[in-house]
């Protein structure tokens, strides 16, 4: 949050007139920040957030427990008992800060007395935006140089190629809507069976081109159904609940880069989370020269992915 009273000492210079239009002005830019609710970006809806973490961890460790063994059939003097003993993997993921700054000249402060409008509101939002893009990235894939996990980087999730249809390629656009809906059921089946019945996919990301392509052609030629609400309305089938466009982040995102594809998941804070141990903080302007920097921080862990076999990467379509 901007400090007032930081950049009422800052327009003393200038004269007590401006303090106290400038004092309101930022009143107006708080006020305007807080009712700012529009989600930016989607993944804060499609990934859980937890920020359960301590803002001063250096990193995250979470264990994966395994129950193993199975009771047999034992004489009444038996020993030898079968184990059901629980085993646990120890798994730890860095914790990084994220930085951001907007600065007010003063300059832009007479500028905007003059034309008798508010402070541009646009910095503030764009400090908020600036660290939502970089939570975003990392979110969807990671920071290697740092060593912070993303979802679609995680190679512990399975995937699987689409089949050929009878044009001869695996692209939606060159199969039937039969075709398609059958690479739909296929992908459901997948998380069904590699889970062992466990999960049960209920969330579809789809790269926009193939998203369009089924929210657009119709389920057959005698029907004025889309594929889209076909797979929808038969969740008793398919179990799916969303199916979201992605504006980029699927795109030639599998095989090294080189092919697009779906996601397909159990959407549950049990199955993953984002960890952001701290939201985005604004702390106190700070005069630099002619300049008030407002600095903003955030600290963030990447995406934990407890149970890979509650997800499917479907690649190829």
């Amino acid at each position: 949050m901007i400090r007032i009273d930081a950049v009422r000492v800052f327009l003393d210079a200038i004269d007590q007139n401006a303090a106290l239009f400038t004092a309101r002005q930022l009143e107006a830019v708080e006020a305007e920040i807080y009712r700012y609710k529009e989600r930016e970006l989607k993944y804060r809806y499609l990934i859980p957030v937890s920020n359960r973490d301590n803002p001063g961890a250096e990193t995250i460790t979470y264990i994966m427990y395994d129950r193993v063994g199975m009771a047999k059939i034992i004489s009444d003097y038996s020993q030898d008992l079968p184990r059901a003993d629980v085993y646990g993997k120890s798994v730890s993921h860095p914790v990084r800060s994220l930085g951001i700054a907007v600065g007010y000249n003063r300059q832009e402060i007479r500028a905007a007395m003059m034309a008798g409008v508010g402070l541009e509101t646009e910095k503030a939002a764009a400090q908020r935006r600036g660290i939502r893009e970089k939570e975003s990235a990392i979110a969807w894939t990671g920071h290697s140089a740092s060593g912070i996990p993303g979802f679609l980087t995680n190679s512990s999730i399975p995937t699987l190629a689409a089949l050929n249809g009878d044009a001869g390629t695996p692209d939606w656009a060159s199969k039937t809507p039969d075709e398609i809906i059958t690479d739909v059921r296929l992908m459901t089946a997948k998380v069904r069976s590699q889970s062992k019945g466990v999960h049960e996919a209920d969330t579809m990301l789809l790269p926009n081109e193939q998203y369009d392509l089924i929210a657009g052609t119709p389920r057959s030629a005698q029907s004025d159904v889309t594929i889209l609400e076909f797979i929808l309305s038969k969740s008793d089938k398919f179990g799916l609940k969303t199916i979201e466009p992605m504006y980029g982040e699927l795109d030639n995102a599998f095989v090294s880069g080189t092919k697009d594809g779906a996601v397909i998941y159990e959407k549950s804070r049990e199955n993953f989370e984002l960890r952001i141990p701290m939201e985005l903080t604004v702390y106190p302007a700070q005069e630099k020269g002619l300049e008030m920097i407002v600095p903003g921080e955030s600290r963030i862990g990447g995406v934990v992915v407890r149970y890979p076999l509650a997800f499917l990467f479907f690649t190829g379509i």
